[in-house]
């Protein structure tokens, strides 16, 4: 996720194609999108310490990483459901407008947006430390990772709708960014 992350801003910053977007012609992943990617890996692996027990240092990492996940996504999410343009979609890059599958440029897609605020809630969760915590793990696992399979077969059978794109609507995730949904999904699951 990190590594992968870091790929793609990397692909922004110097306009690298395929490091933004799998295939040339497809959905690219948002520069937002890459940023929430490296706090989701950097989240998972501390929810995988508390998990071990070492709960302290995983503590204060996954309050700060849940957070900023939240108030990034939040945001656009907000803006999506709102239809208005806050400036976080520009915050970092801006993206031209008429991109390939996209509706708000720099806006991720609203199943994009929704898991990761999902993955800051397993953060939260894990900080919380409360009853039955790997099966509510496990339970936000099993959407993230749904959200992402569901995606790559619409790119396998190309079916836009399957991968969240629905013109002048909602933007399609990206083929990459459902990758990485079903890698943290797994991720959960394996706790």
């Amino acid at each position: 996720m990190i590594i992968a992350g870091f790929m793609v801003i990397i692909g922004w910053i110097f306009n690298i194609s395929l490091l933004k977007s799998i295939m040339p012609g497809w959905v690219s992943m948002k520069f937002d999108t890459a940023i929430a990617f490296i706090l989701s890996g950097i989240t998972l692996y501390f929810i995988v310490r508390a998990v071990e027990g070492e709960f302290d240092k995983a503590q204060v990492v996954l309050s700060i990483t849940s957070l900023i996940i939240v108030l990034l996504m939040g945001t656009l999410f907000f803006s999506a459901l709102l239809e208005i343009r806050t400036g976080v979609e520009d915050l970092f890059i801006k993206e031209a407008a008429g991109t390939i599958k996209t509706v708000t440029p720099g806006r991720p897609s609203v199943p994009t947006m929704l898991n990761f605020i999902l993955i800051a809630s397993a953060g939260i969760l894990t900080t919380l430390n409360p009853d039955n915590l790997r099966s509510k793990l496990k339970i936000i696992g099993v959407i993230v990772g749904l959200i992402g399979a569901l995606a790559i077969i619409g790119y396998i059978i190309d079916v836009p709708i399957l991968y969240y794109y629905i013109e002048g609507i909602n933007s399609a995730v990206a083929l990459n960014t459902a990758v990485l949904f079903v890698l943290l999904g797994i991720g959960l699951l394996c706790l």
